[in-house]
């Protein structure tokens, strides 16, 4: 399937419908998502309170790996104000989709979006999520403007653009998914609609070449907010170059890294707990540490090590809790712990 477009913009089971706040916009570290074909193709278009949303016709076709890291010096310097880079990176090909954000308190918006074809950057007007936690019947509007390059093979443009992004939870409900990897799912969700509307222009001598819309749905798990599933539909029109491209992407969460059982949290030795400075950590069958990551509860990067290590130096963060993200060569695990 296509993602060549997908950077214009990155459960228990009740009788009761209920919805709960949408209290972060990001998947959680380094989750693994599968990118599905659905034949009938899905129906997103109902909204409100209590719906049931059966996506029980997946088949999957690859899989991707999403990570956060702070930007770097160049990064910033191309998308000013970003304080975080969101990576779905495919498994198989390693093609990467790069989302830019930028979060000041609660308030989330995005900088810039790069992608293999297309790239976006909010450098003159971002475009606004919102301010975390979203209730249902949250809608806001919000303006957007900046520069953006293309490059599909068959035209190669770049220039400016300018439009909006309409963001509401629309609805919430219970939503059955079939196993495509990480097992069945049905559970309640709240749902964040996303629709971006931009105008081309390609100075100085075409002021309207054409158009973009993306309309995008995330589904959060009530109980344990994950980003459940996620889907991405890209609309690009530009006449002058012959270009009328649609891309559909649909990705289910196979993976939920904080969903940890009693039984795997068992197998992690985290000392101390709360720590000082540094962390000691290692695994009960003495397998192996590939790579150690620490984020916050945001699901910003904090600090890293590929090194095999077993130890960590968490002196320098600041007083509060953090996940603890371990990869060995057979499993994806984690851990919370507190820094006093």
């Amino acid at each position: 399937m296509k993602r060549k477009l997908l950077c214009l913009i990155g459960i228990i089971t009740s009788f009761v419908y209920a919805q709960s706040p949408i209290n972060n916009f990001n998947s959680e570290p380094l989750s693994q998502y599968a990118t599905v074909n659905s034949t009938p193709e899905i129906d997103q278009s109902a909204s409100g309170t209590g719906l049931t949303w059966n996506f029980t016709n997946f088949t999957s076709t690859e899989t991707s790996t999403d990570t956060y890291a702070a930007p770097t010096a160049g990064q910033l310097t191309t998308y000013p104000g970003s304080t975080s880079v969101f990576t779905t990176t495919q498994d198989s090909s390693g093609d990467e989709t790069i989302i830019f954000g930028k979060q000041s308190g609660t308030e989330v918006s995005l900088t810039g979006a790069e992608g293999t074809e297309f790239s976006l950057n909010y450098n003159s007007d971002n475009a606004l999520i919102g301010t975390f936690p979203l209730s249902y019947a949250y809608n806001n509007i919000d303006t957007v403007s900046g520069s953006y390059n293309y490059d599909g093979g068959t035209a190669a443009i770049n220039g400016t653009f300018s439009g909006n992004i309409v963001v509401t939870v629309d609805a919430y409900g219970t939503l059955n998914m079939n196993d495509v990897g990480g097992g069945t799912f049905s559970g309640n969700v709240t749902r964040l609609k996303i629709v971006q509307t931009v105008s081309l222009s390609i100075p100085p001598f075409i002021p309207n070449a054409g158009t973009a819309t993306q309309t995008s749905y995330y589904y959060y798990h009530t109980n344990t907010g994950y980003l459940v599933f996620r889907s991405n539909s890209v609309h690009l029109l530009v006449p002058i170059f012959s270009v009328d491209e649609t891309t559909n992407v649909y990705e289910s969460l196979i993976t939920n890294l904080l969903d940890v059982n009693e039984t795997i949290a068992n197998e992690i030795s985290v000392v101390p707990n709360p720590v000082n400075d540094v962390l000691n950590v290692s695994l009960k069958n003495q397998e192996p540490i590939k790579s150690i990551i620490v984020t916050d509860i945001n699901g910003r990067q904090i600090l890293s090590s590929t090194n095999n290590t077993t130890t960590i130096d968490v002196s320098r963060l600041q007083a509060g809790m953090y996940i603890l993200t371990l990869q060995t060569d057979t499993a994806i695990l984690t851990h919370k712990f507190i820094k006093k």
